[in-house]
C-alpha cells in the first residue's frame, strides 16, 4: 500500500505508425518519490510503458505502447493510493494522460489525481477545469507534492496555503502563489534507485550499435538552462535558471549505478550540463580521481560556448568518448532569431579538436523555422558537412504550444492550436490533429509547405551522408579514434553502419531509417 502512487505513463501512436515508444527511466518521478519517502510519505512508482516492441496493444483507433486498463486497475486496487501523480511533460502526449486520468476516476472517483511538468505548468488552469485532474503542480514539484500529500493524508482539503498549486474550489479555479525553486540541489536526498527496476530499463540499451558499452543509463546532474531558445519549453518549469549538483554528489550517483547495478555507460541528460565550467571540470576530476571505469556521453547536446579545448581534453580523460553539440542552425540570421548568437567558428574549432584527440562528435540541427529560406537551410546543411562532425542529426521543428516560436507560426496563420486550450472540454479529435502535426509531420512555414520541409529534411541527411561517407574510409580519420581494442570494435561497428546507411539513404522512403544518430528523440523539449 502507498499513500502516493506515481505512474510513468504509457504512450499511444496512430494505428498505422511504425514508430513505437519504449519505456524510459522516469528520472522526474524518481526525484519526487525519493523526496516524499525521505520525508515520511509512502510513495511508489509504477511503469505503465512497455519494454518490448511486440508488447503494444490496440487502444481504439491507436496503438498503446504499454499496460492495459485491466493491468492498471489491478495496480490501483493493490496499492490503494489516496493520490495518483501523472507526469505531463509533452503537449503531444497529453491526450494519453487525459484518458488515463478519466479511467482512474471511473475505477475510484475518490482518488485524487495530480499532474505536473512542462505542459501542465503552462496550461494549469485549463487542465484543472477539465474535471478529471484535481490538482496541477506548477514548476518544481518536490516540496509542493510533499505538502499536498501531507494535507490529503491528514484529510485536510484546504490547500490554499500550498505554493505552486492550482486547483478547483467549487466552480472557481484557484492558482496559488508560485513556489521558489530549490536552489541547493545538494540538499536533496540521493536518488533511491530501488524504487524502480534499474536493470530492466538499462537492458533496453543492449544490442545498441551506438553505445560503446552496455548497459547504459541516463542521469541529470543539473536542472534548467539559462538560455532563451525560441523553440524550447524547459522554462515552463525551471524558468531561465540553472542549478547543478556538486561534483562529489554527481559522481557518487555514477559510482552507485556502476557498482550496484552494473551500469557501464552513462548519458548526461542535462539541458545544459556545462554552464558552470568549474563544476563540470570538477566532475571529470572526481571520476578520474576515483578511477571509475565507465564511459559516458552527452546525448541531449551540450552548449559549445560552455566548453573549451582544455575541458574537452579532460572530459576524454574522464571517460567521455562522444560529444553531442547543439548547433541547431548554421546561418547567422537564423541563430539570431532563435537566440543562439554564439560563434559558429568557435563551435567548428571545438568539433575539430574533439575529433583530433580521438573523440566521436555529433551535431544536432533544426530545419523549418517560420521565416527560414532555402538558402538558410542550405547554410545549416553545409555547416554540418564542413564542420568536421562525425555524425549529424537533422530535426524538423516542432512548434510546441508552450514555446515562443509557436506564436510566430500562429501570427503568420500557419497553425493555431489555441482553440484546444480555450474550452474546458477535451476535444480528442482536435488534439490528435495537433499530435500528428507535432509528432509525425513537419509544420508549414512562410516559405514552404510541410511536404517541402520533409523533402529538405531528407535532402539534408542524404547530402551529409554522401559527403561524410568517404571519410569513413579515410585511415587517418579512423585510426585517430582507436587507442584500444574496445575503440577498434566500436569504430568498426560505426564504420560498417555508416557505409550501410550511405546505401540505404538513397533508397525511396527511407527517412526514418536514416535517423541514425543516438540522440534523444526529445532533443527539442516539448
Amino acid at each position: 500500500m502507498s499513500n502516493v502512487l506515481l505512474f510513468n505513463q504509457y504512450y499511444t501512436v496512430e494505428k498505422d505508425s511504425q514508430e513505437l515508444i519504449l519505456a524510459s527511466l522516469p528520472l522526474n518521478l524518481l526525484n519526487l518519490a525519493t523526496y516524499l519517502n525521505a520525508n515520511g510519505v509512502s510513495c511508489s512508482i509504477e511503469e505503465l510503458g512497455m519494454f518490448d516492441f511486440d508488447d503494444w496493444i490496440k487502444d481504439g483507433k491507436r496503438k498503446r505502447c504499454g499496460k492495459s486498463n485491466v493491468e492498471i486497475k489491478k495496480i490501483i486496487n493493490e496499492k490503494k493510493p489516496i493520490l495518483i501523480g501523472l507526469s505531463c511533460m509533452y503537449s503531444r502526449h497529453f491526450q494519453d494522460i487525459v484518458n488515463l486520468a478519466t479511467y482512474i476516476k471511473k475505477i475510484n472517483p475518490k482518488i485524487k489525481i495530480v499532474t505536473g511538468g512542462n505542459h501542465a505548468s503552462s496550461f494549469a488552469k485549463w487542465i484543472v477545469g477539465m474535471g478529471m485532474f484535481d490538482y496541477v503542480v506548477v514548476g518544481e514539484g518536490e516540496e509542493t507534492l510533499l505538502e499536498l500529500s501531507r494535507h490529503l493524508i491528514e484529510k485536510n482539503l484546504d490547500v490554499s496555503d500550498i505554493k505552486g498549486l492550482v486547483y478547483k474550489k467549487g466552480r472557481k479555479i484557484i492558482e496559488n502563489e508560485r513556489r521558489q525553486l530549490i536552489w541547493d540541489l545538494n540538499k536533496l536526498p540521493p536518488l533511491d534507485y530501488s524504487l524502480v527496476d534499474v536493470k530492466k530499463y538499462a537492458a533496453l540499451s543492449k544490442g545498441s550499435i551506438y553505445t560503446m558499452r552496455t548497459p547504459v543509463l541516463g542521469i541529470m546532474s543539473s536542472r534548467g538552462c539559462p538560455g532563451d531558445c525560441v523553440y524550447c519549453t524547459v522554462r515552463a518549469v525551471w524558468g531561465r535558471t540553472w542549478r547543478g549538483k556538486s561534483a562529489v554528489k554527481t559522481v557518487d550517483e555514477l559510482e552507485l549505478l556502476h557498482n550496484t547495478y552494473g551500469i557501464n555507460e552513462i548519458g548526461f541528460l542535462d539541458d545544459s550540463a556545462a554552464v558552470n565550467k568549474k563544476r563540470w571540470g570538477e566532475i571529470c576530476d572526481e571520476i578520474i580521481k576515483r578511477k571509475l571505469d565507465i564511459r559516458w556521453t552527452t546525448p541531449n547536446g551540450i552548449a559549445h560556448w560552455t566548453l573549451d579545448k582544455r575541458l574537452i581534453k579532460k572530459m576524454k580523460k574522464a571517460g567521455c568518448y562522444r560529444i553531442t553539440f547543439g548547433i541547431e542552425s548554421g546561418n547567422k540570421d537564423i541563430r539570431e532569431y532563435i537566440h543562439k548568437t554564439h560563434s559558429l567558428a568557435q563551435a567548428r574549432e571545438l568539433i575539430q579538436y574533439a575529433n583530433k584527440i580521438g573523440m566521436w562528435t555529433i551535431c544536432t540541427h533544426i530545419l523549418g523555422f517560420p521565416y527560414e529560406t532555402k538558402e538558410q537551410i542550405l547554410d545549416t546543411i553545409n555547416f554540418a558537412k564542413h564542420s568536421g562532425t562525425d555524425f549529424a542529426a537533422f530535426f524538423t521543428l516542432s512548434p510546441q504550444p508552450t514555446s515562443p516560436v509557436y506564436e510566430d507560426f500562429k501570427k503568420e496563420g500557419l497553425l493555431n492550436f489555441d482553440d484546444i486550450f480555450k474550452t474546458m472540454t477535451f476535444d480528442q479529435k482536435k488534439y490528435q490533429e495537433m499530435y500528428k502535426m507535432l509528432n509525425e509531420e513537419a509544420a508549414p512555414t512562410v516559405n514552404f509547405d510541410k511536404d517541402e520541409i520533409k523533402k529538405l529534411h531528407l535532402h539534408a541527411y542524404r547530402s551529409f551522408i554522401a559527403y561524410r561517407a568517404m571519410s569513413y574510409l579515410n585511415p587517418v580519420r579512423i585510426l585517430n579514434k582507436i587507442n584500444s581494442l574496445e575503440d577498434l570494435k566500436y569504430t568498426a561497428r560505426l564504420v560498417y553502419t555508416g557505409l550501410k546507411l550511405f546505401t540505404r539513404s538513397f533508397l525511396k522512403n527511407t527517412t526514418r531509417s536514416i535517423l541514425y544518430t543516438p540522440v534523444s528523440k526529445k532533443r527539442v523539449p516539448a
